[in-house]
C-alpha cells in the first residue's frame, strides 16, 4: 500500500471553499493511515499565517491551526521531519538536479527529499517544480505518477 507527502498546495486546496473535486475524491479513497505531512508543511503554513495582518483573519486561521481541526492534531502522529536521512536525499537531489538543469528549488526539493527518505509519492499540483520524480497530481482527470 503506498504512502503518500501531501504538498502544502494540496493541504490549500482541501481548505478552500471551492476546493477540487477531483481531490476531494481522491482524498476519501485513500486510508488515512497511508496519508502524511510534514515539518515544513508546518512552517510553510504558520508562516503565511504570521504574515497577515492581525485582524479576524489572522486569528481565525491561528485558531484553526492550534485547534482540533488543524493540521497538526489530524494528522498527529504522521507529520514527517526533515531529519538526517532526509538531509542527505536532499542534497543528492539538488546536486544531481542542478548538475542535470532540472527544477531544483531548496524548499521543494525537500519535500521530495521527505518523500523519498519516508518511502512515500509526493502528492501535488505543481508537477513541473518536479519533473522526472515520483509525484501524484490527484487534480488531474487521471491522476497518474511521475516517472
Amino acid at each position: 500500500m503506498p504512502r503518500y507527502l501531501l504538498d502544502t498546495n494540496i493541504l490549500n486546496q482541501v481548505i478552500k471553499p471551492t476546493s477540487s473535486a477531483a481531490l476531494a475524491a481522491w482524498l476519501e479513497a485513500q486510508a488515512d493511515e497511508d496519508l502524511y505531512i510534514c515539518s515544513m508543511n508546518l512552517a510553510e503554513i504558520w508562516n503565511g499565517i504570521l504574515q497577515l495582518a492581525a485582524g479576524e483573519k489572522r486569528s481565525e486561521l491561528e485558531g484553526w491551526f492550534t485547534g482540533p481541526k488543524g493540521p497538526r492534531v489530524i494528522f498527529g502522529g504522521r507529520v514527517l521531519a526533515f531529519d538526517e536521512k532526509a538531509g542527505l536525499v536532499w542534497a543528492r537531489l539538488m546536486s544531481e538536479r542542478g548538475s542535470a538543469g532540472l527544477p531544483c528549488a531548496p524548499v521543494d526539493m525537500i519535500y521530495a527529499a521527505i518523500a523519498e527518505a519516508n518511502g512515500c509519492v509526493l502528492v501535488t499540483d505543481n508537477e513541473d517544480h518536479f519533473t522526472g520524480l515520483p509525484v501524484l497530481n490527484p487534480m488531474k482527470p487521471q491522476a497518474r505518477s511521475n516517472p
